[in-house]
């Protein structure tokens, strides 16, 4: 598991954490991921299988302007799209007082949304990315 900390976790306001998990298989290779907004670049992470990558943040209530987008990689295979807008966030769940979690799995078919990691929506396909 990676951790990584935005810039606004220091905040008294609530929090959001986003886990990126891989759930395909290592071969051809493993799950390659970077996540960035306008403000911060985590770089990339290689994910073995059900290895996960998550960081935590403040979402800018006020403006509702946080976006945090990763681009995928996974053999021949790309796609780059956002995983937490204010839009997905509400798909997320409402928040409690400790916050509230974003998690997006990587299959080998699409990648999948949760609140929970119990019931899984699909999200996005491999296809997205030309």
């Amino acid at each position: 598991m990676v951790f990584c900390f935005g810039h606004a976790s220091s905040s008294i306001f609530y929090k959001v954490t986003v886990h990126i998990i891989s759930a395909v298989p290592d071969q051809p290779t493993p799950l390659t991921v970077r996540c960035q907004s306008k403000d911060d670049d985590f770089g990339n992470h290689t994910l073995y299988y059900r290895q996960e990558f998550l960081w935590r943040f403040v979402p800018d209530f006020f403006l509702g302007r946080t976006v945090f987008f990763c681009h995928f990689y996974w053999g021949s295979k790309q796609n780059i799209f956002d995983v937490y807008n204010d839009r997905i966030g509400l798909v997320c769940g409402q928040f409690s007082d400790s916050g509230h979690n974003c998690y997006v799995e990587a299959r080998s078919d699409a990648f999948y949304i949760s609140r929970d990691k119990k019931i899984w929506d699909e999200f996005h396909d491999w296809k997205g990315f030309m």
